[in-house]
């Protein structure tokens, strides 16, 4: 910069080394002191900047921390949600024991309860023995022993207590000391049968808790008992028909038809598998085809009677399905109140509606129809399907479905019109499965494992003796009294002897 140095000595500019403040050359034009003031102003604002991006990363950390927070929260939040919901059909966890449980029963030197003796006896009976009970041998000898056992139970419709006597004998046979027991006794048992059954009957059939059968068993028949021994004859019952129910189950796969339907039992499923002959009903935690596979086998000989539920699709394989026509007509008849329906839809459903109204009443007329009569009336039916199963989807949905289900369903919804013998409609499960209903709301149902079962054995014994036309009460004394081979019970087993007079 030559010219520099003329500038300095000719004192006309402020700097000593440049004369050009306002403009320089070598700043494309710009002033040294806007440059500077540009670079002090730049290096304030990066400061600023910096110090606001302290402060910004600062509380984004902050920030990033409180959405972790919440996040877990809301995480905590669906899963209790999401369990309360599912609380109802969960099967409750036990409880573990502690490591010194308290024993139970009552305190040390508490008196104990015992049933008051009958201050009459009203009856005595004498037990003998022709043969030995333990071996069949008739070499039996009597002893210089007695006892007495004193039990009361209903006769005619009167309470009255018995004293049995039974007489003690040796066996040359089997070399022990036998005696026998009388009729309608139950070993070591303060309650006859007849109050036991007319009890069961009572709960069951009256759909009455424990506490309401205890007073109507004291306040109508005289009979004073606790809630607790109505559970005791209970657990006793089912032990006693466990044989018999095992039967009635093994005899299912042998019916030519079956009606099956279930419905929520506290946190399980109370099942019913029925026909004019049985009505069996089971309760398992389980809504799936492995019950019916349970009941029925892996194949069924047979046609199986249900609602459109999946537990009865393609997993169970049977002879034939009938789907329940009422409730398909439900359905189409709650669609109608829809009133967005389009004239199309409209049309579609009256016309699934009467097809399936005019099915049903060809199969009540069935008998006195001829049989070419009833195949022609037959072949008109299944040509209307037909032409419904070829109509165009639907625009609205919930009408589309029923299009859909004749479509999935077109082999399981006119199995009744092949086979007369079959209902259209699944009314029996339904209508025989509203006992149960009725009282598991009023006696909240059972929620223990031996509970369930109490109740499945004895309402299917109480049904099925009902379907048979035989008196339930007396089903229930022979098979407490251990009579499996009585006329009774036989018939009771067996439906064809049921049918005779």
């Amino acid at each position: 910069m030559g010219h520099g140095k003329a500038a300095f000595h000719s004192g006309k500019s402020k700097s000593p080394y440049c004369p050009f403040k306002k403009i320089c050359v070598f700043l494309n034009g710009e002033s040294p002191e806007a440059i500077l003031a540009d670079r002090d102003y730049l290096r304030n604002r990066v400061d600023e900047l910096e110090f606001s991006m302290d402060i910004a990363n600062w509380q984004a950390v902050k920030l990033q921390a409180r959405v972790k927070e919440l996040e877990d929260d809301k995480s905590k939040l669906e899963k209790d949600l999401s369990e309360a919901l599912q609380a109802p059909f969960k099967k409750a966890k036990k409880k573990e024991a502690p490591e010194n449980p308290k024993k139970r029963g009552a305190p040390v030197g508490h008196p104990g309860w015992f049933r008051a003796k009958p201050e009459q006896i009203d009856k005595t009976v004498d037990v003998y023995l022709d043969a030995c009970p333990l071996c069949g041998g008739e070499n039996i000898s009597p002893c210089n022993h007695t006892t007495e056992h004193i039990q009361e139970d209903f006769e005619n419709g009167r309470l009255i207590s018995t004293c049995f006597v039974h007489c003690y004998y040796w066996c040359c046979d089997c070399k022990n000391v036998v005696h026998g027991w009388g009729n309608n006794e139950i070993p070591n048992a303060f309650i006859g049968p007849d109050a036991r059954a007319k009890a069961a009957y009572v709960r069951y059939e009256a759909k009455a808790s424990y506490n309401s059968t205890m007073q109507i068993l004291q306040c109508l028949c005289g009979l004073k008992i606790v809630a607790g021994s109505l559970v005791g004859f209970d657990h006793k019952f089912a032990e006693k028909a466990t044989p018999v129910y095992e039967s009635l189950k093994r005899s299912l796969p042998e019916f030519p038809f079956i009606h099956i339907d279930e419905t929520g039992w506290k946190r399980d499923w109370l099942w019913i598998f029925t026909n004019p002959y049985i009505a069996f009903f089971h309760i398992d935690e389980s809504r799936g085809s492995k019950v019916v596979i349970d009941h029925l086998g892996e194949y069924y000989n047979g046609v199986i009677i249900s609602d459109f539920w999946s537990a009865y699709l393609s997993l169970i394989e049977a002879f034939g399905k009938q789907k329940c026509l009422v409730h398909l007509l439900r359905d189409i008849r709650d669609l109608f109140k829809d009133e967005s329906l389009v004239t199309e839809t409209k049309t579609f459903l009256t016309e699934t509606k009467d097809l399936f109204k005019d099915a049903i009443f060809l199969h009540n007329v069935h008998p006195a129809l001829s049989d070419t009569e009833y195949r022609s009336a037959k072949k008109k039916i299944l040509k209307r399907f037909r032409k419904l199963r070829k109509h165009s989807e639907l625009e609205h949905h919930e009408s589309d479905n029923i299009r859909k289900r004749l479509i999935k369903f077109k082999d399981e919804l006119f199995t009744f019109l092949e086979h007369p013998a079959i209902p259209p409609t699944n009314n029996a499960a339904e209508q025989g499965i509203r006992n149960a209903v009725l009282f598991r709301k009023i006696t909240f149902g059972s929620m223990t494992k031996r509970g369930k079962r109490n109740v499945s054995i004895i309402m299917t014994i109480i049904r099925t003796a009902k379907l048979r036309g035989l008196n339930p009460i007396k089903v229930m004394m022979e098979i407490m009294n251990n009579n499996a081979s009585s006329t009774l019970t036989e018939r009771f087993l067996h439906p064809k002897m049921a049918e005779a007079p």
